[in-house]
């Protein structure tokens, strides 16, 4: 996460030097400015630009309302005022200010400072999705605005709550709030169309009614450790929904604490990140499968046959490599299309995968060359030449059962070979090299035979 970019209008040195202690103290990661008067900060703003900007209302040369001309529109402001100055508060959020806050002796208004920042600026972010709200929400804000001479001398008892109904309501995603024991209190409308559940459903149960068993204690236990040490989680995980359909979400957390410290509420936020998945599964596929067969490709052939190098290496075993070319295959393609050629490279795959055991890997080079490779499970040469040679065979009979293709039968046959490793090589390219060598043997022989590597 980048630093967040702040300027901080303030006259007053004790101020500036207070907040300058809260921000190393607290560890946050801000990059600040300061200015001490309207002209310095307009020159900061004419130089530099911010994501967030904090300012005083009572400057020694004018007033915070000097410099709004001066701030970008997609800047959000905090204005910052003194103890009865309500009127100056109201005035500031007309003119285009996202929060406020009030200052007090002894400087506590800061430990609400890191979550008033967070919010604004996840408002200001949240604006264009929340265009379509616009509206109502203008209506909303003048409504509330007239409310406001009133209760803002109430403000300070019931500022956690509002907080907590902005963060549910001001966002798109789904969102929960829980108390300090993960029992929920409330969720919007988007966590309601995610999960299934109504509020009336889930109201005053634990949150782990949406568990999927997927994740054991142990991560849930690193997940709230991370949670109270630092008041956030940010990962993934799998949640259930009312159906019992599993998806996976990304969640957010952020804990809520009262003047004291005291963690009083969660807020959490559940994007479902299933299609992210689907993405995340076909890239791979693409990257390690061919796209005809569903095969292995060279490129995870390679990779599969360095580890079992090491497991050959590691247990004093024994694996090996088939190399199958198919024989005249090219008429095929000429004769019927590449259709119907297509078709036969994708029974070769089927019956191949079937004369294999589970921890073998069956692969597509390109065209009509397929690789098998053996699991290094073999104690001797001897045995895993004769294993080999077993497989190979048990290869050849099933490649040339006839295949059905138009409606007629077609017989194919193919040409094999085999190298062992590590006896015929240590490297990939290598042990894949010398097992080509043995199957053009077996070409040159008229082909639909097996001949294993001869150094």
């Amino acid at each position: 996460m980048n630093p967040i970019s702040l300027l901080l209008i303030e006259d007053d040195l004790t101020d500036q030097l207070g907040f300058k202690r809260f921000i190393i103290k607290q560890n946050l990661p801000y990059n600040f400015e300061i200015s001490g008067s309207v002209a310095e900060a307009v020159i900061a703003l004419s130089n530099n630009n911010y994501d967030i900007i904090i300012a005083d209302h009572v400057l020694g040369d004018g007033t915070a309302f000097d410099l709004f001309e001066y701030i970008p529109v997609n800047t959000p402001i905090i204005f910052v005022t003194g103890n009865g100055n309500e009127d100056v508060a109201v005035k500031a959020l007309k003119a285009g200010a996202i929060d406020y806050l009030t200052k007090d002796i002894d400087g506590n208004y800061l430990k609400l400072l890191p979550h008033t920042i967070e919010q604004a600026l996840k408002s200001q972010a949240d604006k264009q999705e929340l265009a379509k709200y616009r509206h109502h929400l203008e209506k909303l804000v003048k409504e509330r605005t007239k409310e406001l001479q009133q209760e803002i001398k109430q403000r300070k008892s019931i500022e956690q709550q509002l907080r907590l109904l902005a963060v549910a309501f001001e966002t798109h995603e789904a969102v929960v709030i829980t108390d300090a024991n993960a029992n929920i209190l409330r969720v919007n409308k988007a966590f309601e169309h995610l999960t299934g559940y109504t509020l009336g459903e889930v109201l005053g149960k634990n949150m782990n009614v949406l568990k999927s068993g997927f994740q054991d204690a142990e991560f849930y236990c690193k997940m709230w450790a991370e949670l109270v040490a630092t008041g956030r989680y940010d990962g993934e995980m799998w949640n259930r929904k009312k159906s019992g359909v599993p998806f996976p979400e990304r969640l957010t957390i952020t804990a809520i604490v009262d003047d004291d410290g005291v963690i009083t509420n969660y807020v959490g936020n559940l994007a479902d990140i299933s299609e992210q998945k689907i993405a995340e599964d076909e890239i791979k596929k693409l990257a390690f499968y061919d796209a005809l067969t569903g095969l292995a490709n060279r490129r995870l052939l390679l990779d599969r046959i360095k580890q079992e190098c090491a497991v050959a290496k590691r247990n004093n075993s024994y694996g090996a490599i088939i190399f199958i070319d198919l024989d005249n295959f090219k008429p095929i393609n000429d004769t019927f299309g590449h259709d119907i050629g297509d078709e036969v490279l994708t029974h070769v795959a089927t019956r191949l995968c079937a004369t294999l055991r589970e921890d073998d890997t069956a692969s597509r080079l390109g065209g009509d060359e397929f690789i098998v490779l053996i699991h290094a499970r073999d104690i001797t040469l001897n045995t895993a030449l004769s294993n080999a040679m077993m497989v190979a065979s048990k290869i050849q009979v099933a490649l040339n059962t006839p295949y059905c293709l138009n409606g007629q039968q077609h017989t194919f046959t193919a040409s094999i070979g085999i190298s062992i490793f590590p006896e015929h090589g240590t490297n990939s390219e290598l042990i894949v090299n010398n097992a080509d060598k043995a199957m053009y043997i077996s070409k040159s022989q008229g082909g639909n035979s097996i001949n294993i590597y001869k150094e």
